[in-house]
């Protein structure tokens, strides 16, 4: 606890632009006699620590909320997407990047030797591919089953009047189709 203390003080130290004169001129007169975090105690440092957020200095945890720091890849960014659209269709409950990361360590653990990827923001190279096809061919089928049961025509080629199977015309049609109130 007492180390933690120190290390939070001098973080604050630093944020704050203290030069080292200023720092100890400064625990001198929060704690008469003493210009080192090393000879107080936990009172006199808590002290010292909330002296330190009376001059702007707060207390974050190393752990924000957000669950990733980095900015997102293509791909994963369209593998979130697709998530959410399942969500919204009502093929998954928990459309959040929680229950995303856990679909996503389940799958890469079949495809990866029993170990998972935890998040898909961690996804690099074939791995990110196949997820993402792996989610696509997911989402196909249980929009084709949605469609056959419910009676709505998949999509055909304009060309040759064939059945198209590729995700983005089925998922147009599902969309068109919910926008009728077939959905």
């Amino acid at each position: 606890m007492r180390k933690n203390v120190i290390k939070l003080i001098h973080v604050a130290r630093r944020k704050l632009g203290l030069d080292d004169e200023t720092y100890r001129t400064m625990i001198g007169s929060i704690v008469p006699g003493k210009s080192s975090c090393r000879d107080m105690n936990i009172q006199e440092l808590e002290k010292v620590l909330k002296a330190l957020e009376g001059k702007g200095f707060s207390r974050t945890s190393a752990r924000s909320d957000k669950r990733r720091t980095s900015r997102p890849s293509d791909i994963s960014a369209k593998i979130r997407v697709i998530w959410r659209f399942m969500h919204i269709d009502g093929f998954v409950i928990d459309g959040s990047d929680v229950a995303l990361d856990r679909w996503v360590q389940r799958i890469t653990s079949q495809k990866n030797g029993g170990e998972g990827v935890a998040s898909v923001a961690w996804l690099r190279g074939d791995m990110v591919i196949a997820v993402l096809e792996s989610l696509k061919q997911w989402h196909l089928r249980v929009m084709r089953e949605t469609m056959t049961e419910r009676g709505i025509m998949m999509p055909v080629s304009p060309v040759n009047g064939r059945e198209l199977r590729d995700y983005d015309s089925v998922r147009s049609a599902f969309i068109a189709a919910r926008a009728r109130g077939k959905q």
